[in-house]
């Protein structure tokens, strides 16, 4: 759900109230400390926070999705395990129709809270590919979290191996790019020939990862992915 309708849904005005700006501040300058702080303090800035998962910024909607891992992590560290529990199920509802809507930065979300929190790997990780693998909005999503997650997640890549080489057989190329680079990551190398047809493919794409955005050929994605599979191998 894009940000300004999840402003709507939520009975919130779309004016730039001052919380509004000062998040959004904070999520351009990447303070998450001083953003943690603010969430700490004062829940209206969380709740900027959760809203900007959706932002249609893609640079504020990471910035918002490393947030909340990080604010997750310290309520885990802090004794508040059950808090942080529920608020990864709320991600996962608002993948389900239930939601009544498409939490598309959810499966990123849970995969970046994993990865901040290992943890939580289990039953979580697993889950993320079972809620989003089959669902076309959240497959990109999906693949980024299983790059995100990499080897923390190569049993449960395995386990859904046969839905996952489907992805495969897309026509995205920024599909392929992320399932490339998300099987390399996770060390799943029976995924090597389904990416050998793909090596000389030029479209450009770009994934987000450790905080920058890298643009590639989809070759060049996929070269570095095969390379990667033969060193773990």
């Amino acid at each position: 759900m894009p940000y300004d309708n999840f402003f709507c849904a939520s009975g919130v005005t779309k004016m730039d109230t001052p919380i509004k700006k000062t998040v959004g501040e904070f999520l351009r300058k990447r303070d998450f400390q001083g953003l943690l702080e603010l969430c700490e303090k004062n829940r209206h800035y969380w709740q900027e926070v959760r809203f900007r998962l959706y932002d249609l910024d893609e640079r504020l909607r990471w910035s918002a999705i490393e947030t909340a891992a990080r604010l997750m992590k310290k309520w885990w560290d802090s004794g508040k395990e059950e808090k942080v529990r529920i608020y990864i199920r709320t991600l996962f509802w608002s993948m389900s129709d239930e939601s009544g809507g498409i939490g598309w930065s959810s499966p990123q979300t849970v995969a970046e809270i994993i990865a901040t929190n290992p943890e939580l790997i289990d039953p979580y990780g697993s889950m993320m590919i079972a809620h989003c693998i089959d669902e076309p909005p959240l497959l990109k999503g999906c693949l980024w979290g299983i790059g995100r997650m990499g080897s923390l997640i190569t049993v449960s890549v395995r386990f859904f191996q046969d839905r996952i080489l489907k992805v495969f057989q897309d026509d995205d190329v920024e599909i392929l790019a992320l399932a490339a680079w998300a099987m390399a990551e996770a060390g799943f190398d029976s995924a090597a020939p389904s990416l050998e047809k793909l090596r000389f493919r030029g479209e450009p794409v770009k994934i987000y990862i450790d905080g920058i955005f890298y643009e590639k050929p989809l070759g060049e994605w996929i070269e570095e992915a095969l390379m990667k599979m033969k060193k773990v191998g």
